[in-house]
């Protein structure tokens, strides 16, 4: 990664926008919070007083450093010094995941959170494109995720709200998981199915005649219009039709 700051994050300092984003986060005083990216501590700090306990993992050794001076005093945090992408979130243990992250590396972050935490929910503010990726049907990712968490927009949040300013507008947005819509058994060929899926490459998933068939099951007369519930339902006839694969 890149260790200028000025290229891997934008930080939001206005105190009525950090209160405004507060207040979509559902956190109380008995909730842990991991934070992706300490930044300059502000949001750090919000979160501190409405938690039990923030850690917050940054990489940058200028940001860290200038963080630990200004939250020295403040008990109910932790700084760590880590490359998010190296971090190994707990295992067996209730918290939640907030983040103002790195346009370049956000699917990483994202991916992480959703596949290698267990975290209840996820907050994080992610650049408007990136967000519509990840609800868009036709996608690997948004396929992935939808598997495990429901993905939410709770707050625009425009450009110039940032400093440096981007030259994109952002959106704070929330990821709830829930069950998994996949049996650990089917796992490997659900990621065989919506890789040929997203490419089109229908024929390597059914004959003509199934094909049809899935679709007019999952009621689907429209390609470019499917729901992700659609689409479960066109992986549920393909096990059906291969159930040795």
């Amino acid at each position: 990664m890149n260790q200028n700051i000025k290229f891997t994050q934008n930080f939001i300092t206005n105190e009525k926008l950090l209160s405004n984003i507060m207040k979509q986060i559902n956190i109380d005083e008995n909730d842990i919070i991991y934070e992706v990216g300490t930044g300059k501590g502000h949001l750090t700090s919000k979160l501190a007083e409405k938690c039990k306990h923030v850690y917050s993992i940054e990489l940058d050794k200028k940001l860290y450093e200038l963080s630990s001076n200004k939250l020295q005093d403040n008990s109910r945090v932790t700084l760590i010094n880590q490359d998010i992408l190296q971090f190994n979130y707990p295992y067996r243990k209730k918290y939640k995941i907030v983040g103002n992250i790195p346009f370049n590396i956000s699917t990483q972050i994202v991916k992480d959170a959703v596949f290698r935490s267990q975290a209840s929910e996820m907050y994080f503010i992610v650049e408007e494109g990136f967000y519509k990726r990840m609800i868009d049907t036709r996608r690997t990712l948004s396929l992935q995720l939808q598997t495990q968490v429901y993905i939410q927009q709770l707050l625009p949040i425009p450009a110039g709200s940032f400093h440096p300013k981007p030259k994109v507008n952002c959106i704070l947005i929330k990821l709830t998981r829930h069950i998994s819509d996949i049996k650990d058994k089917h796992k490997k060929k659900y990621e065989f199915f919506i890789s040929k899926w997203v490419n089109k490459e229908y024929s390597k998933l059914f004959t003509k005649n199934q094909y049809h068939q899935a679709l007019k099951h999952a009621r689907i007369k429209d390609l470019n219009k499917i729901s992700y519930e659609q689409v479960l339902s066109v992986f549920e006839s393909y096990i059906l039709f291969n159930p040795r694969k």
